[in-house]
Protein backbone atom coordinates (compact mmCIF):
# COMPACT_ATOMS: atom_id res chain seq x y z
CA UNK A 1 0.00 0.00 0.00
CA UNK A 2 2.84 2.33 0.76
CA UNK A 3 4.30 2.17 -2.77
CA UNK A 4 0.87 2.99 -4.24
CA UNK A 5 0.42 5.98 -1.91
CA UNK A 6 3.91 7.20 -2.78
CA UNK A 7 3.27 7.07 -6.52
CA UNK A 8 -0.06 8.94 -6.07
CA UNK A 9 1.65 11.68 -4.02
CA UNK A 10 4.34 12.11 -6.64
CA UNK A 11 1.66 12.46 -9.33
CA UNK A 12 -0.19 15.14 -7.41
CA UNK A 13 3.03 17.06 -6.83
CA UNK A 14 3.89 16.94 -10.51
CA UNK A 15 0.45 18.26 -11.45
CA UNK A 16 0.71 21.14 -9.01
CA UNK A 17 4.18 21.98 -10.32
CA UNK A 18 2.91 22.17 -13.88
CA UNK A 19 0.11 24.50 -12.90
CA UNK A 20 2.57 26.79 -11.16
CA UNK A 21 4.71 27.22 -14.32
CA UNK A 22 4.65 30.81 -15.77
CA UNK A 23 1.95 31.26 -18.38
CA UNK A 24 2.68 32.51 -21.93
CA UNK A 25 1.36 35.78 -23.42
CA UNK A 26 -2.39 36.14 -23.13
CA UNK A 27 -2.84 36.92 -26.91
CA UNK A 28 -1.18 33.59 -27.82
CA UNK A 29 -3.14 31.41 -25.42
CA UNK A 30 -5.71 29.11 -27.03
CA UNK A 31 -8.41 30.56 -24.83
CA UNK A 32 -7.74 34.15 -26.02
CA UNK A 33 -10.66 35.37 -28.19
CA UNK A 34 -9.80 36.73 -31.72
CA UNK A 35 -9.23 40.46 -32.11
CA UNK A 36 -11.99 42.33 -33.94
CA UNK A 37 -11.39 44.70 -36.89
CA UNK A 38 -13.97 47.49 -37.17
CA UNK A 39 -14.70 49.20 -40.52
CA UNK A 40 -16.05 52.75 -40.81
CA UNK A 41 -18.17 53.45 -42.76
CA UNK A 42 -19.75 50.07 -43.09
CA UNK A 43 -21.36 49.65 -45.61
CA UNK A 44 -19.06 51.62 -47.89
CA UNK A 45 -19.68 52.59 -51.52
CA UNK A 46 -17.09 51.23 -53.92
CA UNK A 47 -14.58 53.92 -54.81
CA UNK A 48 -14.67 55.49 -51.34
CA UNK A 49 -12.29 55.27 -48.38
CA UNK A 50 -12.82 53.08 -45.33
CA UNK A 51 -11.01 53.19 -41.95
CA UNK A 52 -10.05 49.91 -40.24
CA UNK A 53 -9.42 50.00 -36.49
CA UNK A 54 -9.27 47.83 -33.38
CA UNK A 55 -7.02 46.81 -30.48
CA UNK A 56 -4.76 43.85 -29.67
CA UNK A 57 -4.01 44.94 -26.10
CA UNK A 58 -0.77 46.23 -24.58
CA UNK A 59 0.76 42.77 -24.07
CA UNK A 60 0.35 41.77 -27.72
CA UNK A 61 1.53 45.19 -28.91
CA UNK A 62 4.76 44.69 -26.93
CA UNK A 63 5.44 41.41 -28.76
CA UNK A 64 5.00 40.29 -32.36
CA UNK A 65 1.71 42.16 -32.80
CA UNK A 66 3.31 45.56 -32.95
CA UNK A 67 3.16 45.17 -36.78
CA UNK A 68 -0.28 44.23 -38.15
CA UNK A 69 -1.42 43.12 -41.61
CA UNK A 70 -5.06 43.11 -42.79
CA UNK A 71 -6.11 41.22 -45.93
CA UNK A 72 -9.43 41.36 -47.79
CA UNK A 73 -10.75 40.79 -51.29
CA UNK A 74 -12.52 44.15 -50.87
CA UNK A 75 -9.13 45.89 -51.17
CA UNK A 76 -8.27 44.56 -54.62
CA UNK A 77 -9.88 44.15 -58.06
CA UNK A 78 -9.52 40.37 -57.85
CA UNK A 79 -11.11 37.88 -55.47
CA UNK A 80 -7.76 36.91 -53.97
CA UNK A 81 -7.43 38.65 -50.56
CA UNK A 82 -3.65 38.10 -50.50
CA UNK A 83 -3.06 40.42 -53.47
CA UNK A 84 -3.81 43.58 -51.49
CA UNK A 85 -3.00 44.21 -47.85
CA UNK A 86 -3.34 47.10 -45.44
CA UNK A 87 -0.52 47.37 -42.90
CA UNK A 88 -0.26 49.38 -39.71
CA UNK A 89 1.62 49.56 -36.39
CA UNK A 90 -0.06 49.07 -33.04
CA UNK A 91 0.34 51.77 -30.41
CA UNK A 92 1.73 50.85 -26.96
CA UNK A 93 -1.85 50.57 -25.75
CA UNK A 94 -2.53 47.98 -28.46
CA UNK A 95 -4.92 50.13 -30.54
CA UNK A 96 -4.41 50.36 -34.30
CA UNK A 97 -5.99 52.24 -37.23
CA UNK A 98 -5.46 52.38 -41.01
CA UNK A 99 -7.36 53.83 -43.99
CA UNK A 100 -7.67 52.40 -47.49
CA UNK A 101 -9.86 52.93 -50.57
CA UNK A 102 -12.16 50.27 -51.99
CA UNK A 103 -11.73 50.03 -55.80
CA UNK A 104 -14.59 51.63 -57.68
CA UNK A 105 -15.02 48.51 -59.80
CA UNK A 106 -15.53 46.25 -56.75
CA UNK A 107 -18.87 44.43 -57.03
CA UNK A 108 -21.35 44.74 -54.21
CA UNK A 109 -21.08 42.13 -51.46
CA UNK A 110 -19.88 41.24 -47.97
CA UNK A 111 -16.11 40.69 -47.75
CA UNK A 112 -14.19 39.11 -44.82
CA UNK A 113 -11.21 40.98 -43.31
CA UNK A 114 -8.32 38.87 -41.98
CA UNK A 115 -5.99 40.24 -39.28
CA UNK A 116 -2.55 38.71 -38.92
CA UNK A 117 0.53 39.37 -36.79
CA UNK A 118 3.57 37.30 -35.96
CA UNK A 119 2.88 35.09 -38.98
CA UNK A 120 -0.48 33.83 -37.68
CA UNK A 121 -4.15 34.93 -37.95
CA UNK A 122 -5.35 36.66 -34.79
CA UNK A 123 -8.79 37.96 -35.75
CA UNK A 124 -10.69 39.93 -38.36
CA UNK A 125 -14.03 41.44 -39.32
CA UNK A 126 -16.42 42.03 -42.24
CA UNK A 127 -16.92 44.86 -44.73
CA UNK A 128 -20.09 45.43 -46.76
CA UNK A 129 -19.43 47.04 -50.14
CA UNK A 130 -22.14 48.78 -52.13
CA UNK A 131 -21.89 49.04 -55.91
CA UNK A 132 -20.69 52.39 -57.23
CA UNK A 133 -23.00 54.20 -59.67
CA UNK A 134 -21.82 54.99 -63.20
CA UNK A 135 -20.55 58.49 -63.93
CA UNK A 136 -20.55 60.81 -66.96
CA UNK A 137 -19.09 64.31 -67.28
CA UNK A 138 -18.10 66.90 -69.89
CA UNK A 139 -14.89 68.95 -69.66
CA UNK A 140 -15.20 71.87 -69.90
CA UNK A 141 -18.85 72.14 -69.00
CA UNK A 142 -19.30 75.27 -71.13
CA UNK A 143 -17.77 75.69 -74.61
CA UNK A 144 -18.09 77.96 -77.63
CA UNK A 145 -19.50 76.38 -80.77
CA UNK A 146 -16.54 75.25 -82.86
CA UNK A 147 -14.39 74.26 -79.85
CA UNK A 148 -13.63 70.74 -78.55
CA UNK A 149 -15.04 69.03 -75.47
CA UNK A 150 -13.90 65.87 -73.62
CA UNK A 151 -16.56 63.44 -72.41
CA UNK A 152 -15.44 60.90 -69.79
CA UNK A 153 -16.99 58.58 -67.26
CA UNK A 154 -17.02 55.21 -65.57
CA UNK A 155 -19.11 52.09 -65.97
CA UNK A 156 -19.61 49.17 -63.64
CA UNK A 157 -17.18 46.62 -65.11
CA UNK A 158 -19.08 44.19 -67.28
CA UNK A 159 -18.20 40.54 -67.91
CA UNK A 160 -15.42 40.07 -70.47
CA UNK A 161 -16.75 39.84 -74.02
CA UNK A 162 -19.97 41.75 -73.32
CA UNK A 163 -20.90 44.94 -75.17
CA UNK A 164 -20.35 47.18 -72.14
CA UNK A 165 -16.87 45.77 -71.53
CA UNK A 166 -15.49 47.17 -74.80
CA UNK A 167 -17.38 50.32 -75.77
CA UNK A 168 -20.08 52.86 -74.95
CA UNK A 169 -22.22 55.06 -77.20
CA UNK A 170 -22.57 58.71 -76.12
CA UNK A 171 -25.62 60.65 -77.34
CA UNK A 172 -26.21 64.41 -77.50
CA UNK A 173 -27.78 66.91 -79.88
CA UNK A 174 -24.70 69.06 -79.28
CA UNK A 175 -22.52 66.59 -81.22
CA UNK A 176 -21.90 66.51 -84.96
CA UNK A 177 -24.42 64.32 -86.75
CA UNK A 178 -21.98 61.89 -88.44
CA UNK A 179 -23.56 58.92 -86.60
CA UNK A 180 -26.99 58.81 -85.03
CA UNK A 181 -29.02 56.68 -82.65
CA UNK A 182 -32.77 57.26 -82.61
CA UNK A 183 -32.21 60.50 -84.59
CA UNK A 184 -29.74 61.80 -81.97
CA UNK A 185 -26.08 62.42 -82.94
CA UNK A 186 -23.78 59.83 -81.32
CA UNK A 187 -20.06 59.22 -80.79
CA UNK A 188 -18.36 56.04 -79.57
CA UNK A 189 -15.80 55.63 -76.78
CA UNK A 190 -13.64 52.63 -75.86
CA UNK A 191 -14.07 51.24 -72.33
CA UNK A 192 -10.91 50.30 -70.42
CA UNK A 193 -10.54 47.29 -68.15
CA UNK A 194 -11.35 49.33 -65.06
CA UNK A 195 -14.57 50.63 -66.64
CA UNK A 196 -13.35 54.15 -67.48
CA UNK A 197 -13.72 55.79 -70.90
CA UNK A 198 -12.69 59.11 -72.49
CA UNK A 199 -13.39 60.65 -75.90
CA UNK A 200 -12.89 64.13 -77.39
CA UNK A 201 -15.14 65.68 -80.04
CA UNK A 202 -15.61 69.09 -81.68
CA UNK A 203 -18.92 70.95 -81.37
CA UNK A 204 -20.11 72.20 -84.79
CA UNK A 205 -19.57 75.92 -85.29
CA UNK A 206 -23.14 76.25 -86.52
CA UNK A 207 -24.59 74.77 -83.30
CA UNK A 208 -27.11 77.10 -81.68
CA UNK A 209 -26.46 78.34 -78.14
CA UNK A 210 -28.17 76.36 -75.38
CA UNK A 211 -27.86 73.59 -72.77
CA UNK A 212 -27.62 70.06 -74.15
CA UNK A 213 -27.96 66.69 -72.36
CA UNK A 214 -25.37 63.93 -72.78
CA UNK A 215 -26.42 60.31 -72.14
CA UNK A 216 -24.80 56.92 -72.73
CA UNK A 217 -25.82 53.48 -73.89
CA UNK A 218 -24.21 50.04 -74.02
CA UNK A 219 -25.46 46.50 -74.25
CA UNK A 220 -28.91 47.66 -75.30
CA UNK A 221 -29.54 49.82 -72.22
CA UNK A 222 -28.55 53.12 -70.64
CA UNK A 223 -25.49 53.49 -68.43
CA UNK A 224 -27.52 55.13 -65.66
CA UNK A 225 -25.64 58.43 -65.73
CA UNK A 226 -25.97 61.71 -67.64
CA UNK A 227 -24.29 65.11 -67.98
CA UNK A 228 -25.07 68.55 -69.40
CA UNK A 229 -23.07 70.75 -71.75
CA UNK A 230 -23.58 74.50 -72.19
CA UNK A 231 -22.83 75.70 -75.74
CA UNK A 232 -22.21 79.38 -76.47
CA UNK A 233 -22.87 80.74 -79.97
CA UNK A 234 -19.79 81.20 -82.12
CA UNK A 235 -18.85 84.87 -82.73
CA UNK A 236 -19.91 86.36 -86.06
CA UNK A 237 -16.89 86.73 -88.36
CA UNK A 238 -16.06 90.33 -89.32
CA UNK A 239 -14.49 91.41 -92.65
CA UNK A 240 -11.39 93.53 -92.20
CA UNK A 241 -10.80 96.02 -95.08
CA UNK A 242 -7.50 95.79 -96.89
CA UNK A 243 -4.95 98.35 -95.70
CA UNK A 244 -4.69 101.47 -97.90
CA UNK A 245 -1.12 102.48 -98.76
CA UNK A 246 -0.19 105.99 -97.56
CA UNK A 247 -0.29 108.84 -100.12
CA UNK A 248 3.13 110.05 -101.33
CA UNK A 249 4.31 113.30 -99.74
CA UNK A 250 3.59 116.51 -101.70
CA UNK A 251 6.68 118.43 -102.83
CA UNK A 252 7.02 121.93 -104.34
CA UNK A 253 7.80 120.46 -107.73
CA UNK A 254 4.73 118.27 -107.60
CA UNK A 255 1.95 120.57 -106.40
CA UNK A 256 -1.51 119.06 -106.65
CA UNK A 257 -3.48 120.16 -109.67
CA UNK A 258 -6.72 121.90 -108.67
CA UNK A 259 -9.81 120.15 -109.79
CA UNK A 260 -12.14 122.28 -111.94
CA UNK A 261 -15.70 122.58 -110.80
CA UNK A 262 -18.12 120.64 -112.96
CA UNK A 263 -19.97 122.79 -115.54
CA UNK A 264 -23.29 122.38 -117.25
CA UNK A 265 -23.15 120.49 -120.53
CA UNK A 266 -22.99 122.81 -123.60
CA UNK A 267 -22.43 122.55 -127.34
CA UNK A 268 -19.45 120.56 -128.25
CA UNK A 269 -16.88 122.56 -130.25
CA UNK A 270 -14.28 120.95 -132.33
CA UNK A 271 -10.74 121.94 -131.45
CA UNK A 272 -8.73 123.77 -134.06
CA UNK A 273 -6.64 121.63 -136.29
CA UNK A 274 -2.89 122.15 -136.68
CA UNK A 275 -3.41 123.38 -140.29
CA UNK A 276 -5.73 126.23 -139.21
CA UNK A 277 -3.25 127.26 -136.51
CA UNK A 278 -0.46 127.52 -139.09
CA UNK A 279 -2.61 129.60 -141.51
CA UNK A 280 -3.52 132.14 -138.81
CA UNK A 281 0.06 132.46 -137.71
CA UNK A 282 1.59 132.86 -141.18
CA UNK A 283 -0.93 135.00 -143.20
CA UNK A 284 -3.91 136.38 -141.32
CA UNK A 285 -2.10 138.12 -138.49
CA UNK A 286 0.65 139.69 -140.70
CA UNK A 287 -2.02 140.88 -143.19
CA UNK A 288 -4.01 142.61 -140.51
CA UNK A 289 -0.85 144.28 -139.28
CA UNK A 290 -0.06 145.60 -142.81
CA UNK A 291 -3.58 146.97 -143.29
CA UNK A 292 -3.37 148.82 -140.00
CA UNK A 293 -0.03 150.36 -140.90
CA UNK A 294 -1.30 151.59 -144.32
CA UNK A 295 -4.37 153.11 -142.74
CA UNK A 296 -2.29 155.00 -140.20
CA UNK A 297 0.05 156.29 -142.93
CA UNK A 298 -2.87 157.56 -145.08
CA UNK A 299 -4.45 159.27 -142.08
CA UNK A 300 -1.19 160.99 -141.28
CA UNK A 301 -0.75 162.32 -144.83
CA UNK A 302 -4.31 163.67 -144.90
CA UNK A 303 -3.84 165.50 -141.64
CA UNK A 304 -0.60 167.04 -142.94
CA UNK A 305 -2.28 168.18 -146.17
CA UNK A 306 -5.20 169.76 -144.37
CA UNK A 307 -2.96 171.66 -142.01
CA UNK A 308 -0.98 173.15 -144.87
CA UNK A 309 -4.14 174.05 -146.80
CA UNK A 310 -5.62 175.92 -143.87
CA UNK A 311 -2.38 177.81 -143.32
CA UNK A 312 -2.37 179.06 -146.94
CA UNK A 313 -5.94 180.31 -146.76
CA UNK A 314 -5.25 182.32 -143.67
CA UNK A 315 -2.52 184.28 -145.43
Amino acid sequence: MRPVRLIAALGVAATVGMLMLPAGPAWAAPTTPPFTVHANPNPVVAGHAVTLSGSVGPEAAASDCDYLVMFSAAFTLTNDPTMAAVTTTAKPSGSFSATTTVPRAKPAGTYPIYLRCGGAPVGGGKLIVQEAPGTLQATPRSVTAGDVVTVSGWLIPAPAGSACSTGVLLLSRAFVGTHEFADVPAIGAAVKRDGTFTVTTRIPRSKAAGTYDITGRCGGGTIGASATLVVRAAPTPTTTPAPVPPAPPVTHSQAPTPTAAPTAPGPVTQPATPAADNLAGRWVIPGLAAVGASTLAALGMWLLYRRRHLTSLSR
